[in-house]
């Protein structure tokens, strides 16, 4: 507080008042000066080491905040990456599948039925040998576009027997005049046939195990029937003897083009990432094999219609 003054004092009171006034005023103003200036830098070593103490002691909070956890998708960034799902149901095979897995193979066999002109009797040239129930073996390679469509060339084998009626109606036939083909009784016969084609397979998931399959394409089909009579024979083992043989009196070939389609099911046993799965499938095969002529091939026996059973395994 600054004391008041009338005109009665003093000159010498007057400018001490006056100087204590300015005096205040100065010290104010340099306080506020002092506050808002930054400190100087301090350049001691000691200085120095209590900054480096400081900053080492703070420098878990900086860490903390330059952690690429406190960056926005750290968590997506920082989670390990994520096993690829099973394809169950998938078009395409994934990026992991290495090209091996477009491979394809298949192996199998079962048991195959006649059909259509096949079960027709035998009765004169011309007409077609009728077969009874035989057996099959398949196998192939190729490749898979997807994980439901791929396409494989197959060899098949399928033997038929003729039956024993039909054989002896044929020999009966062979040894009637004028023919006197004089063929031994009692004849054997068998209608072997080999097939080389391509054949397309698209599979439907059912589970992630299981599922349906359709098959079908077409190709090369080669057709023999063999007919074989008893033939006497030494046979040598321990001792020499005689004995009767069946040995080919007369057959027919072809070469000629054929189609097949059908449908099956698939199991993978092994898992259901992996690519191997047993199979079991019927198909309808037809081959157009040329009818019997009793000039150029008497022993013919036309078109041929089979459904081969097949179980197997398939890659």
């Amino acid at each position: 507080m600054v004391a008041n003054c009338d005109r009665t004092c003093p000159l010498s009171r007057r400018m001490l008042i006056a100087a204590s006034a300015l005096a205040v005023g100065f010290s104010l103003s340099a306080a506020a000066q002092t506050t808002s200036a930054p400190a100087p830098a301090q350049t001691t070593s000691s200085s120095a080491s209590a900054q480096s103490e400081t900053y080492s002691s703070s420098s878990s909070p900086y860490e903390a905040w330059l952690s690429t956890d406190a960056l926005p998708g750290a968590a997506y960034l920082a989670s390990p990456s994520p096993k690829p799902s099973p394809q169950y149901g998938g078009n395409r095979y994934p990026s992991y599948q290495s090209t091996f897995s477009h491979f394809a193979f298949d192996a199998g066999g079962g048991f195959t039925a006649p059909i259509g002109n096949d079960t027709h009797p035998y009765e004169s040239p011309g007409y077609n040998v009728n077969e009874t129930w035989g057996w099959n073996v398949n196998f192939g390679g190729g490749w898979n576009f997807t994980k439901k469509f791929g396409a494989l060339l197959e060899y098949q084998f399928d033997k038929q027997k003729i039956p024993g009626a039909t054989l002896t109606t044929i020999w009966l036939a062979a040894n009637a005049p004028p023919s006197n083909a004089g063929l031994t009784y009692p004849l054997n016969g068998n209608v072997n046939t080999w097939s080389l084609t391509v054949d397309p397979v698209y599979y439907q998931p059912v589970t992630h195990t299981a599922g349906v399959f359709v098959t079908g394409g077409g190709g090369f089909y080669r057709k023999v029937t063999n007919f074989s009579e008893p033939e006497l024979t030494e046979e040598c083992y321990f001792y020499c003897g005689y004995g009767y043989e069946y040995e080919t009196a007369a057959h027919s070939s072809s070469n000629q083009g054929g189609i097949n389609a059908g449908f099956g099911i698939y199991w993978k046993a092994f898992g259901q990432d992996s690519n191997a799965k047993f199979y079991a499938e019927t198909r309808y095969m037809w081959v157009d094999s040329p009818v019997s002529n009793q000039k150029t091939d008497p022993w013919g026996g036309g078109t041929e219609g089979l459904i081969p059973v097949t179980v197997g395994l398939r890659f």
